[in-house]
C-alpha cells in the first residue's frame, strides 16, 4: 500500500489555522520550543520542506521520510539507515546524528559496544579505556502506537535542533559526547491510519471537542499496526516485522538508553519515570538510580517552561515486553514518556482548556533533549553501568540458585526449535547437545532435584553469559511483586477501586510453548555446541527418495505437524484424521494423526509433500502396507474425511482488535489457513454457507450490533453444519437466552459464604421428617441471640463480575479422547487475562474438553485473587457442543494471546481443521 500522501495544503496554513479555530483566543503564544537559540539556514526547516511548522499538522509517513531524506541532503551529522519494512511495505528508518569524527568511525563504534555487550575475555583496564573514548549511544523511538503521534513530528525537531542550533551548549555536549539514534516512526501503518482518519473528518476548523470525529477513530484505530498487533507487547514474542528488524538495529548498537515515547488520555499531563510499582526485581539498583538520575534532569527541563508531570504513577516496568522493558533487562536504561494526547490538532480537557498538539511535541522535544543531556553529561558513568550489568550476567552462572535451563531433546520439536530461534534472535546464547548431559535438575517450577541424564539433542541456556538476565526473565515461570504494592491492590479490590495491575503478570514462554523445561543447580557435563541465530531445527529426516505405495502417514502432536497439514489441504491434498491411537509397523500413532492415500491426489504429490516436510520440520510416514497391528484401519469409522478450512472472521466493532489480529495471523502467518475477514454488522448478509468455520474474536456488545437477524444467521450456519469458534468474552453472547448456542454461563463472583445470602434457602429444599418448616424463621431473643451485624457483607454487591486476573499462567487438564484435545498429554498452560468463568456443561448437552485444573495445581505463575483461587478450579476453559448438525466451541479465555503461547495453538487447530464434518 502506498503511503498517505501530503495534506499540509489546503489543510493546514501554519499559524494561519490556530487563528481560524472556534476560542483560539483562549489559547496561548505558542512558546519557542528552544528559547534564546539561533539555527543554521542551510538546514531546511520541516515548514520549508513539508509546509507547515512543527506541531501545527500530524505529519504521515510520507512526510516523515521526505523531511528525513531533506536533512540527511543538507547535513554532514545525519546518516539515515533503513532498518526494516512494515507489513504495508512503508520504510522503517533510523537516523544517525553524530559530531564528524564520531560519524565516520561508526562501525569501529559498534563493533566496542560489541564488546562491551560481551565482555569475556575483556579486561577491566581495557573495558575503562574503551570508556575514555567511546561515545555514548543513545536511541530515541517515536510512535510505536500509530494513534500517538505528537513523538514523531517530537522526533523531527530534535533531529533538525541537534543538527541546526548555533549557539546551544546542550547540543554541543550531546555531539561532543553521544551518537544519537533517532527513530521517528516505529509503527507506519498504523500512523497512516489515524492521521488519514483524523484528516478526513477534519472540516474547516480543527475541532475540540473529545467524541468529535478527529478525535473518534473507525475500527481499529491507528494504535496497532497492520496485523493488529500491540507492538509495545511484542518485544520478546518477536511476531511482527517491525518489532524484528527493530530488535537486530538494537543488538547492532546496545544503546545504553532506549526511550520509547507515546501518549495517554488528554485530561493528563506527562509522565516520566521513575515508574511505577511493580518494579521487576530484575532490574538493578544501578538502572533504578539511573532512572531516577533521567527523572531529575527532566523534571529541571520541565519547570523552566512551568510544565506539568508526574512520576510514580499508573506506568510500571515489569513486563518484558515493554519497549521500555526488554532493553532494561539487556542491561540498557529502557524508560517509557507518556504526553497528555489531542488524538488530533487540539483537544478540549474536562476542565475547558485546550490542548494542542504543538503542546505534545514540545514536551516530548524537550523530554527528549533533558535525557541526551543527562547521557552526554553522564557518558563514561553510564558505559561503566552497562559492561557491569553484561559481566553480572556472566557471573549469575556462578552464583545464583540456577546455573543452566535444560530443554530436552523429546515431546513437539518443532515448538522447542521455535524456541530456541526465538531466544537467539534476541541474543540470547542457546546451546545444542551433541552428546549426552550430565547434572542435577529439578523439574521447571519445581520439584525433587535428581541426578538427570539428557541425551543428545537437548537444548542448553546457560547463565553463565552476558543476556542471563533476560534469558531468565522469560524462561522463569514466576517473580513476586513487592508485598506492599500487592497488599493495596488487595486493598483497593475489596473496596472496588481500580486496581494497578498496568499489564501481565506472567510470561513464561516454557509454560506457554508447552516444552519440557528443567533447571539445574549444577553445571551441566557434556558436549555441546553454540548455536547461531535461526540454526535451531528439529533435525527431523528428509522423506524417503521413493514414494510410498499405500499412504503418508503424520503423527499428530506437532505444530509442525499441522502447519504441514493445513499447507496440503490449501493446495488440494486429500488427507484423513484417524480419532483413535493405531499401531502401524510397530510405530504408535497418537490419535489426531493423519493419513494420506497416494491414489487421487495431486500428481507431483511427492514431491512437495517432501518440500513442505522440510520446511515444517516433520517426517511423515511411507506406508507401504495399510494393515495397523493395533486400533482402526485407514477406512474405519473412527476417521473423519477433512475438509479444506474456509475461515470466516468476524471484524469491525465490537470486536477486540488484537484478538482478531492475533487468530488471523496465526492462522494465516503460521498456518497458512486462508482467513476472510467481514464486518460483523453484515455477517446476516453473507452466504455463511460457503464457509466452514466462523470465528467470533473477543468482543463486548455482540448483541447490540448482531442483532436478533444476525444471531439468527449465526444459529442457522451452525444448525446446517457449520462450525462456530468463540474467544474469551465473545463466548458470553453464546450464552443469552436469546442467542442459546451453548448451555453454560458466565459465572458472577462468589459471595465468602458460597454466593448466598445468610438466611438463603434453596429454593427446592424440603424439610424432613419431624422438622419444622424452614420458611418459619426464628426469633430473636428468648430461641437464640441476634446475630452481629456484618457490615463488610452487607455493602457488597448483589451480583457482579468476578475480579480480573492481571494476566497468570493457569493450568487446565484436557479430555484425551475429543478431538479437541488431540495432541495434548492431559493438561497444558493458560493465560487467564480477566475475569470470565464458565460453568462447566452438562453431560447431555456437550463436553467439557479443557477445565482448569484442581485448586492445589491451578496456578502456575503469576498473580491471581484468593476469590477466584476458589472460584477457578474444574471450570470450564474450553467447551464443544453439538447444535443440530453443527458445532459450537467456546473458550473461556483467548488461546492466542499475543501469539506468544505455541503450547495451545492445537486447540485452535484442533477447532479448525477438525471439526467440520463431524
Amino acid at each position: 500500500m502506498h503511503a498517505v500522501a501530503s495534506l499540509s495544503v489546503p489543510f493546514v496554513l501554519a499559524a494561519a489555522v490556530l487563528a481560524q479555530v472556534p476560542d483560539a483566543d483562549a489559547a496561548p503564544s505558542p512558546q519557542p520550543f528552544a528559547p534564546g537559540v539561533t539555527y543554521d539556514p542551510a538546514i531546511p526547516t520541516l515548514e520549508t520542506v513539508n509546509g507547515h511548522a512543527p506541531g501545527v499538522e500530524i505529519s504521515a509517513h510520507a512526510d516523515v521520510e521526505r523531511y528525513l531524506h531533506a536533512l540527511a541532503a543538507a547535513s554532514p551529522r545525519l546518516r539515515l539507515v533503513e532498518y526494516g519494512q512494515s507489513w504495508e511495505g512503508r520504510k522503517l528508518w533510523y537516523a544517525i546524528v553524530a559530531n564528524e569524527r564520531n560519524l565516520a568511525r561508526l562501525a569501529a563504534i559498534q563493533a566496542d559496544m560489541q564488546r562491551l555487550a560481551d565482555p569475556r575475555g575483556l579486561a577491566d583496564a581495557d573495558a575503562t579505556a574503551l570508556g575514555r573514548d567511546l561515545p555514548a549511544v543513545g536511541w530515541l523511538a517515536n510512535c510505536v502506537h500509530g494513534d500517538e503521534p505528537s513523538g514523531t513530528d517530537a522526533a523531527l525537531f530534535v533531529l533538525y535542533h541537534l543538527l541546526a542550533a548555533q549557539n546551544d551548549p546542550v547540543v554541543d555536549k550531546v555531539l561532543a559526547e553521544c551518537v544519537v539514534l533517532v527513530d521517528p516512526l516505529q509503527n507506519p501503518d498504523g500512523r497512516d491510519r489515524f492521521v488519514h482518519s483524523t484528516r478526513a473528518a477534519r472540516g474547516r476548523f480543527p475541532d475540540a471537542t473529545p467524541l468529535g470525529a478527529e478525535h473518534s477513530q473507525p475500527w481499529p484505530g491507528g494504535r496497532v499496526n497492520h496485523a493488529l498487533f500491540d507492538m509495545n507487547r511484542d518485544w520478546f514474542a518477536l511476531s511482527q516485522p517491525e518489532t524484528q528488524a527493530r530488535v537486530r538495529a538494537f543488538l547492532d548498537w546496545w544503546p545504553l538508553v532506549y526511550v520509547d515515547l507515546h501518549e495517554m488520555g488528554g485530561n493528563a499531563s506527562y509522565y516520566f519515570p521513575p515508574p511505577a510499582a511493580p518494579v521487576h526485581s530484575e532490574i538493578t539498583a544501578g538502572q533504578r538510580a539511573w532512572l531516577q538520575r533521567y527523572g531529575q534532569n527532566n523534571a529541571r527541563w520541565f519547570d523552566r517552561f512551568g510544565f506539568d508531570y508526574f512520576t510514580r504513577e499508573a506506568y510500571d516496568s515489569f513486563y518484558p515486553g515493554y519497549g521500555e522493558g526488554w532493553p532494561t533487562f539487556q542491561g540498557s536504561v529502557g524508560m517509557t514518556f507518556e504526553m497528555a494526547s489531542a488524538r488530533g490538532i487540539v483537544y478540549r480537557r474536562s476542565d475547558d482548556s485546550l490542548l494542542w498538539y504543538r503542546d505534545g511535541v514540545h514536551r516530548h522535544f524537550t523530554a527528549s533533549m533533558a535525557t541526551l543531556e543527562t547521557l552526554a553529561n553522564g557518558r563514561e558513568a553510564a558505559l561503566q553501568s552497562f559492561v557491569a550489568h553484561r559481566r553480572a550476567g556472566i557471573e549469575r552462572g556462578q552464583d545464583g540458585a540456577v546455573k543452566e535451563y535444560v530443554f530436552p531433546d523429546r515431546g513437539d520439536r518443532t515448538r522447542l526449535a521455535r524456541l530456541a530461534n526465538l531466544l537467539l534472535a534476541q541474543g540470547i546464547e542457546v546451546q545444542r547437545a551433541t552428546g549426552e548431559l550430565r547434572a542435577s535438575a529439578v523439574p521447571l517450577g519445581g520439584g525433587e532435584a535428581s541426578e538427570r541424564t539428557f541425551a543428545a539433542g537437548a537444548y542448553v541456556v546457560s547463565m553463565s553469559q552476558p543476556a542471563s538476565t533476560l534469558a531468565h526473565v522469560l524462561l522463569q515461570p514466576h517473580f513476586d511483586m513487592d508485598p506492599e504494592f500487592l497488599a493495596e491492590q488487595k486493598r483497593r479490590e475489596a473496596r472496588r477501586l481500580d486496581t494497578e495491575f498496568y499489564d501481565l503478570s506472567a510470561w513464561a514462554l516454557p509454560l506457554l510453548f508447552g516444552v519440557e523445561a528443567w533447571t539445574t543447580s549444577t553445571p551441566v557435563t557434556g558436549e555441546r555446541r553454540a548455536l547461531r541465530a535461526g540454526e535451531a531445527t528439529t533435525d527431523a529426516a528428509p522423506l524417503r527418495e521413493q514414494p510410498p505405495t499405500v499412504a503418508y502417514v503424520v503423527a499428530w502432536g506437532q505444530n509442525g505437524a499441522a502447519a504441514l497439514l493445513c499447507e496440503l489441504l490449501r493446495l488440494g491434498v486429500k488427507a484423513r484424521c484417524i480419532d483413535r491411537p493405531f499401531t502401524l509397523d510397530g510405530t504408535e500413532y497418537p490419535a489426531g494423526s493423519y493419513v494420506i492415500r497416494v491414489q487421487d491426489q495431486p500428481a507431483d504429490l511427492h514431491a512437495r509433500l517432501g518440500a513442505l516436510a522440510r520446511l515444517h520440520g516433520v517426517t511423515p510416514y511411507c506406508a507401504d502396507s495399510s494393515w495397523v497391528d493395533r486400533g482402526p484401519n485407514f477406512g474405519s469409522n473412527h476417521s473423519l474425511a477433512l475438509k479444506v478450512p474456509r475461515v470466516l472472521l468476524a471484524w469491525d466493532r465490537p470486536v477486540n482488535a488484537n484478538s482478531a489480529g492475533w487468530v488471523r495471523y496465526l492462522l494465516e502467518q503460521r498456518y497458512g489457513v486462508p482467513v476472510t475477514p467481514v464486518r460483523t454488522q453484515q455477517l446476516d448478509d453473507v452466504e455463511l454457507d460457503r464457509f466452514t468455520v466462523l470465528i467470533l474474536p473477543e468482543g463486548g456488545g455482540y448483541a447490540a450490533v448482531l442483532g436478533k437477524r444476525g444471531a439468527e444467521a449465526i444459529r442457522g450456519f451452525v444448525e446446517r453444519g457449520g462450525v462456530l469458534i468463540t474467544l474469551g468474552s465473545a463466548t458470553r453472547w453464546l450464552t443469552d437466552k436469546d442467542v442459546g448456542l451453548l448451555a453454560s454461563e458466565a459465572e458472577p463472583r462468589q459471595r465468602p459464604d458460597g454466593d448466598k445470602p445468610k438466611d438463603a434457602t434453596p429454593k427446592d429444599a424440603t424439610p424432613k421428617d419431624g422438622e419444622p418448616e424452614a420458611d418459619a424463621p426464628k426469633t430473636a431473643g428468648k430461641d437464640r441471640p441476634p446475630e452481629p451485624f456484618d457490615y463488610d457483607q452487607a455493602i457488597r454487591p448483589d451480583k457482579e463480575s468476578p475480579p480480573s486476573t492481571p494476566g497468570a499462567i493457569l493450568q487446565v487438564t484436557i479430555d484425551p479422547d475429543h478431538w479437541l484435545g488431540f495432541g495434548y498429554h492431559g493438561t497444558a498452560s493458560v493465560v487467564h487475562d480477566g475475569s470470565n468463568i464458565l460453568t462447566p456443561v452438562k453431560l447431555d448437552r456437550g463436553t467439557n474438553v479443557a477445565i482448569y485444573a484442581p485448586a492445589e495445581h491451578l496456578v502456575q505463575a503469576g498473580f491471581v485473587w484468593d476469590e477466584s483461587r476458589r472460584q477457578l478450579p474444574q471450570k470450564a476453559f474450553l467447551v464443544h457442543q453439538p447444535f443440530g448438525r453443527g458445532h459450537v466451541v467456546a473458550f473461556a479465555e483467548d488461546p492466542n494471546v499475543r501469539a506468544f503461547a505455541d503450547g495451545l495453538n492445537l486447540l485452535l487447530l484442533n477447532a479448525v481443521v477438525l471439526t467440520a464434518g463431524r
